[in-house]
């Protein structure tokens, strides 16, 4: 089997596709499976990481403005001819769309040669790449039954849930403290803004470390801060007694998240799929700037069913931090409701359904070539 995963730009987007690669690995060893996306150095680290091969393609993102667009259009042809070169040299049996500017021109260029090509979509509101895409595709696998509205002039749409790593579901409890240092006995709380990190989140982190000090003898944290506020921060819980783990990106996300008892972290789609895979109380900070404000409804669907808090961010304060914080960690009733509310919306599945549709896309095709040249 060849496959090309096309997209990328943000940690969520591709996590879900070394996700869906991985297993696709674990049922055909012999695979070959390529990822197209953007210059960021941390997707061809995280891919090449996972023995995959990474190839960029020329692709830039929509703004509305006449300059943007000039740029994004002359881009997106130079990345349809790209991605019509490579595809003719790799001959996959099918792209899967990821999301997100850069898959655009491998699944163009897959429609204009007839290689089968799907899409994942994991937010409520879907991406406006992932909108402009779905006539081309030949099935589209999502998270929520809400995205289901937005696709109206695809071919086939399926809820799926997302596809999440498989050291998520699996790895045990007391396997990662080692790893980051921490200890059994205290309680962890995972802060992550994703995988471009959140300012917003790490400053008012750091005015809550007073208080958070006051909790160190039960409580200690896991704070993957993003590339550009790593040394303030790190710095900062130097000067105090709380046991930390401080990071500017978490290659090994699982370990992290199963060891985690509370999170505070954005929205992001693939981010409430995993942690309801798990069932992790969350405290919910949607970036309020995303597209279609996508991040708030995200935190909606987990908020409106018991599992975690919702603060948005012009609230976001060191007090009202502390307090839902506080709140969770000593309200064993309403902590272990939530954490059930939250994983009761999980879809530990998820990966593979997708793979077993994504094989029975290709099993199609195939058939129908089969009959043409009969």
């Amino acid at each position: 089997m060849k496959v090309i995963f096309a997209g990328g730009g943000t940690g969520g987007h591709l996590m879900v596709g070394l996700s869906t690669a991985e297993e696709i690995r674990f049922r055909f060893h012999d695979a070959k499976i390529v990822f197209f996306g953007t210059g960021k150095e941390f997707e061809k680290r995280c891919v090449e990481q996972r023995g995959f091969q990474f190839r960029q393609t020329s692709a830039k993102e929509w703004k509305k403005s006449w300059k943007h667009i000039f740029t994004f259009v002359g881009a997106l042809f130079i990345g349809v001819v790209e991605s019509l070169v490579e595809m003719r040299k790799l001959k996959p049996d099918i792209v899967i769309g990821l999301g997100g500017y850069a898959s655009a021109a491998p699944i163009i260029a897959a429609k204009l040669l007839s290689i089968p090509s799907v899409l994942l979509e994991q937010n409520v509101i879907p991406g406006k790449a992932n909108r402009f895409l779905s006539r081309w595709v030949d099935e589209i696998y999502c998270h929520w039954r809400g995205s289901v509205k937005w696709f109206s002039k695809a071919k086939i749409v399926r809820v799926t849930g997302t596809p999440i790593r498989k050291d998520i579901l699996y790895s045990k409890k007391m396997c990662p403290s080692g790893k980051f240092g921490l200890s059994h006995s205290k309680k962890t709380l995972l802060i992550t803004g994703g995988s471009q990190g959140a300012q917003a989140i790490n400053e008012v982190i750091l005015r809550c470390l007073p208080r958070l000090e006051l909790l160190s003898n039960e409580l200690q944290i896991i704070h993957c801060t993003g590339e550009y506020s790593y040394k303030t921060v790190k710095a900062a819980y130097e000067q105090t007694k709380i046991d930390a783990f401080v990071c500017s990106f978490l290659d090994d996300m699982g370990s992290a998240l199963t060891m985690a008892d509370l999170i505070v972290c954005r929205a992001g789609a693939t981010t409430i799929a995993e942690i309801t895979a798990i069932g992790i109380p969350a405290i919910l900070i949607p970036y309020p700037y995303a597209a279609d404000n996508h991040q708030y409804w995200n935190a909606m669907e987990l908020v409106s069913n018991g599992g975690g808090y919702l603060l948005q961010q012009f609230d976001l304060t060191p007090e009202k931090l502390i307090e839902l914080i506080t709140d969770l960690l000593h309200n064993k009733e309403k902590y272990d409701r939530m954490k059930m509310f939250n994983k009761g919306m999980g879809i530990p599945n998820a990966t593979v359904c997708v793979v077993d549709s994504i094989c029975r896309v290709i099993s199609l095709k195939n058939a129908e070539f089969v009959l043409t040249i009969g």
